[in-house]
């Protein structure tokens, strides 16, 4: 099942466009994966990436719990990202049954044109603007869900420009070769082609140019964010002029 959502919302001089591909692993209909994103406050988005363990029924359970415990505490307020995973990691450690999860909380502030974010022992953030590329590495101190009983992730800022892509995604997209660093020239080239077609839904493209020569085995997910000078006028996709702006505390993506 591949699922693709594309919002658009504007914030003063500059547009935002979110979308997201999610498919889990062979013919399952659920997996262990998520991607979501909500508006929390004017010119703020939430963004919300990650991975359970495992494949199946069992491990979309786990995922729907984690994701909505995300989605809660987004939504209950102002926190820091890595006070949301210390939540989900209570969830995660408590829950009795081994869960053993990675996971990325950031926050998109249009307004200032910052990406805050921490990182659960996650794939780190793919950033493309013009023709440099960068991926947000993370201490390893930032440690997967459900391992320890307290979790204290690092919490990292950066200036973004004005016209950029940024990428979050899960292992099933850069390990799906097996290899790590192929999987992240290819990611890499990937993000490039859709920054450079603003007018298509970005996330799906990715995923199109990922896997063109095979999908692999394992559940994969991405959510890109296109943000670009109103000024820029591009084509609107049939998918971005389906769905309207984004309110504050929209939640209306479902993890697969």
């Amino acid at each position: 099942m591949i699922d693709s959502s594309s919002p658009r919302t504007e914030f003063a001089a500059y547009e935002v466009q979110a979308t997201r591909w999610n498919s889990p692993a062979g013919q399952a209909a659920a997996g262990g994966d998520w991607c979501d994103v909500v508006a929390v406050d004017e010119g703020i988005l939430a963004l919300t990436v990650g991975d359970v363990s495992g494949h199946g029924e069992s491990a979309a359970a786990t995922m729907d719990l984690l994701r909505a415990i995300i989605v809660e505490a987004v939504q209950a307020g102002p926190r820091a990202p890595s006070t949301i995973l210390a939540t989900a990691n209570s969830q995660a450690y408590n829950g009795g049954e081994g869960i053993i999860a990675t996971a990325i909380v950031g926050f998109l502030d249009q307004r200032r044109r910052t990406f805050t974010f921490a990182s659960a022992g996650h794939p780190p953030p793919l950033v493309f603007s013009g023709s440099r590329h960068a991926f947000l590495s993370h201490s390893p101190g930032d440690l997967p869900l459900g391992i320890f009983p307290l979790h204290h992730a690092a919490v990292y800022a950066l200036a973004l420009p004005p016209d950029v892509l940024l990428t979050l995604y899960t292992d099933g997209v850069t390990e799906h070769k097996r290899n790590l660093l192929t999987g992240e020239r290819e990611l890499a080239r990937a993000c490039r082609h859709a920054y450079e077609r603003p007018d298509l839904d970005a996330a799906h493209c990715i995923a199109e140019h990922v896997f063109r020569t095979g999908r692999g085995s394992d559940d994969a997910a991405v959510l890109a964010v296109r943000t670009w000078p109103s000024a820029a006028r591009f084509p609107a996709s049939d998918a971005s002029r389906s769905v309207g702006a984004i309110a504050p505390g929209d939640s209306r993506w479902s993890p697969r």
